[in-house]
This record gives structure tokens, sequence and C-alpha cells, in this order.
């Protein structure tokens, strides 16, 4: 009996030790004055992208708020870095902040890393995966019939193939099963 006490004495500490990591360090009174702020910067910003894309959006929220803030001002203010967003179908969703932050900077973070041209879909394809990473982490979003059927194809790996051909047919299907519920 004591060792079943013992061993249920530990639950809480495995529990408590998946907490995501910290938000990398940044200096949030940056002004952006100069030109070689951005470039000196291009590194922290490529560190909280990573950290924003993959920490769930429940975690860290003054930190991650701030984070946020820094990288939106470093990709606005840039002369030297443009990125096209495309939305695709999927601009509909967006009706949360965490959903579309989740969008874009997974757009950001996969333009920032192949500086080369890409094609848009690919680009398209790094958002939506993070989209569905905030979506995973969300006991609302998760629940929902629309992304079900995302979340299904990005865990069988065919998210390209659903993306490209199936979206479409899925949602008019889908909005249609739920009208004749209504």
């Amino acid at each position: 009996m004591k060792q079943l006490i013992f061993l249920l004495s530990f639950i809480p500490l495995s529990i408590w030790s998946q907490e995501y990591r910290k938000c990398p360090s940044f200096n949030s009174e940056e002004k952006w004055g100069n030109l070689d702020a951005f470039a000196e910067n291009e590194k922290v910003v490529l560190n909280l992208l990573e950290w924003l894309t993959s920490t769930p959006p429940t975690e860290q929220l003054i930190e991650r708020s701030s984070a946020s803030i820094f990288v939106m001002e470093w990709v606005t203010k840039n002369p030297n870095f443009k990125v096209n967003v495309e939305v695709g179908p999927y601009s509909e969703y967006f009706f949360t902040e965490d959903l579309m932050l989740g969008y874009l900077f997974g757009n950001v973070l996969f333009a920032l890393k192949h500086e080369s041209k890409v094609k848009p879909e690919v680009q398209r394809l790094a958002g939506l995966k993070t989209f569905l990473f905030v979506v995973e982490h969300s006991e609302l979003y998760s629940k929902n019939r629309i992304f079900k059927a995302l979340l299904r194809a990005n865990r069988k790996g065919e998210l390209i193939e659903f993306d490209n051909q199936m979206w479409l047919n899925y949602k008019s299907h889908a909005l249609l099963s739920q009208e004749k519920l209504n």
C-alpha cells in the first residue's frame, strides 16, 4: 500500500513536467529605428516564431502576447522582408485571433526558413499545419466537425491531397448536412 501511495505522489510531477518550453527572450522595447535592428533580430524572430507555432495558445499568455506583437512589428515594419500569405479556402474559419495568428505565423516561419522561391501551396500548407496545431490543442475547436476531416488528413499524411482536392467537396457536404439538421 505504501508503494502505491509513493507512486501516486509522482503523478502530478509527471503531468507538470509536460509543460512547454519557455518563451525565448527578446527586447520588447525595440523601436525598429534603423535597418540594422531588423537584421540583428531576425534570429530572435525565428526563435519566437518556432515557439509560437509549437506552443498551445493557452500557454504563457502574457509572454505569448508580447512575442506576437514583437514578431508582427518585425514583419510589418521590416523593409527587407516580404511575405505573401495566401489564405486559400480556409479564410472563413479564422474566426478567432488564435486561429488566424497560427496560420499567419506558420506561413511567416516557413518563408523565413525558405528564402528561395517556393510554391504558394507549400507555404500555405505550413500555415495550415500550424492552424491545425492550434485546433488540435483546443477542446472547442477540435470538436468542430469541419476541422475533424482536416485533422484526420493531417494525421494520415494526406493534407496536401485534402487541401488540393477534397476540401471544397467536404466543406459543401458538411454545410449541407448542417443545414438539414437546422
